[in-house]
């Protein structure tokens, strides 16, 4: 198959090379666009085009200014959040986003300037990356179903626009708790661990300088946001080969390949996988080494209704 630039669609491109990528934990070929001169690398043995859209994201988002009795173990009523001079709360608003689609180099990014953080205005920044999730066939978050996307959909409908396109969601900070018995799950440990590329390290000053919209504060922000996401995307490659519920590439693909990573090289095992009425061949794929089953084999031994009987 023939690499197309994901910038350009274009198709004259130049081969730069291979090299090992620890990022991906597997040899990559890096390309550049002959036509808009973006440089971007494709795993070897995995399709260099017909891949879905995957989109990698994160956001940051502001606290809230309420008023509280206390420090402990409070129960905080919506009554109590602050409201400003012209009656609107002073409630949560995104700050920033940042995303990449998986294997390409780029970081995109958006963050609100000075002037929307006064006003708590966010809509511009919703619609960058509401064009992106409009977008994607699957988006990856750590904690995303709980947070992410949902703090997106709720600003989305407050600004009254319309759901994005249907896509799947892989959280890893739910894969890690269900398949892994870490110290930690979060996002910060899990690159430390693995010794990945690690968040960088900031205090909740930061963010109190951004609601008041201290410009370099910002522009800190958005730097923290964009290192996250890099982070994020090396977590989920770990992780890949353990997701069990990961959706499947090869019907979003309409190909014969691996359902995780989308590479055509798969490696049949000896090794069978039985269910109640079925054996099923395991195979390994050479790309992500994700083990799977398919291929539903004819068994040769004879059904029997037996059923356990309780003494």
């Amino acid at each position: 198959m023939r690499a197309i630039c994901p910038k350009c669609s274009g198709t004259h491109l130049r081969k730069k090379g291979i090299l090992y990528s620890k990022s991906y934990e597997c040899n990559v070929q890096r390309w550049v666009c002959v036509s808009c001169k973006k440089q971007f690398q494709t795993p070897i043995n995995a399709p260099t085009n017909d891949l879905p859209k995957i989109l990698l994201f994160d956001i940051e988002t502001s606290p809230m200014e309420v008023y509280v009795w206390g420090l402990y173990k409070q129960f905080i009523s919506h009554n109590n959040i602050i409201k400003d001079k012209k009656g609107n709360e002073k409630s949560w608003y995104v700050l920033s986003w940042a995303a990449k689609w998986l294997y390409d180099e780029d970081v995109m990014s958006d963050i609100v300037t000075p002037e929307e953080t006064k006003e708590r205005n966010d809509k511009r920044v919703l619609k960058s990356i509401w064009k992106l999730f409009d977008e994607a066939d699957i988006v990856i978050a750590h904690n995303g179903d709980r947070f992410d996307i949902r703090k997106l959909n709720a600003r989305f409908i407050e600004h009254e626009m319309n759901p994005p396109t249907p896509y799947k969601s892989i959280d890893t900070l739910k894969i890690a708790r269900k398949e892994f018995a870490f110290v930690s799950y979060k996002q910060d440990y899990l690159t430390k661990h693995f010794k990945l590329n690690q968040k960088l390290s900031t205090e909740f000053q930061l963010w109190v300088d951004c609601i008041n919209g201290n410009q370099e504060r910002l522009d800190e922000m958005v730097e923290y946001n964009r290192h996250d996401v890099m982070g994020l995307e090396q977590v989920y490659l770990k992780l890949r080969p353990y997701i069990k519920n990961h959706p499947n590439l090869g019907v979003l693909m309409d190909m014969d390949v691996c359902p995780s990573c989308g590479c055509e090289y798969l490696d049949q095992t000896e090794a069978n996988y039985f269910t109640g009425a079925n054996r099923f061949t395991v195979y390994r794929c050479q790309g992500c080494k994700t083990p799977y089953i398919r291929h539903k084999q004819n068994s040769n031994y004879v059904k029997t209704n037996l059923r356990g009987v309780a003494k």
